[in-house]
């Protein structure tokens, strides 16, 4: 599919923080003036403790589901418990539980680590599709689910499983900051 739309010499800003080089080659081959700048980035926590408590409860097959939110949180989940045991566990562990992946982001991080989800949320990929998706495909109701989570938490998100009879254990791995430099973020606005 080819697209003739042009920003025919506007100066377009974007906020994007993964993909800023990426955002600013299509801005430039779409004829705009690029400006990017990144609003935030995440930090994996530095006591990863709520991580370590889902790996040992993971390892003892006490989850039936585990609900990946977020590539970035997929591998920063893996990386955290590497730190501590041997990631073929983690993957071993994952293998004798559900994966559910809220899109095609931790599907990709999954496959490095040589895993396929149960479950795969379409797009839009909210987390009101995964709701949906858990309620046409997958009884919770009484099962141990694990919410990778992102950011922050979403309360709606757990309150709506728990309401669905799951017993809902939300796997915090990274926040959300300003980026080191906010010059470019200021100069944006």
């Amino acid at each position: 599919m080819t697209s003739n739309f042009s920003f025919n010499g506007l100066r377009v800003t974007a906020f994007e923080s993964r993909r800023a080089g990426e955002i600013e080659k299509l801005i430039l081959y779409h004829g705009g003036v690029p400006r990017v700048a990144p609003s935030m980035r995440e930090i994996p926590f530095a006591e990863a403790t709520e991580v370590f408590k889902f790996a040992e409860k993971l390892f003892d097959g006490k989850y039936d589901i585990a609900i990946l939110m977020t590539g970035v949180g997929t591998r920063a989940l893996a990386n955290a418990v590497s730190t501590k045991y041997p990631l073929e566990k983690l993957i071993e562990a994952l293998e004798n539980t559900t994966i559910v992946v809220r899109g095609p982001k931790p599907v990709a991080a999954l496959k490095e680590l040589g895993l396929k989800p149960d479950i795969t949320v379409p797009e839009p990929n909210t987390w009101h599709d995964v709701l949906t998706t858990l309620d046409n495909e997958l009884e919770i109701r009484g099962k141990n689910v694990a919410v990778q989570e992102y950011g922050i938490s979403n309360e709606e998100f757990i309150k709506a499983l728990k309401q669905r009879g799951a017993y809902v254990t939300p796997v915090p791995v990274y926040k959300w900051d300003l980026p080191e430099d906010t010059n470019p973020l200021r100069e944006a606005i």
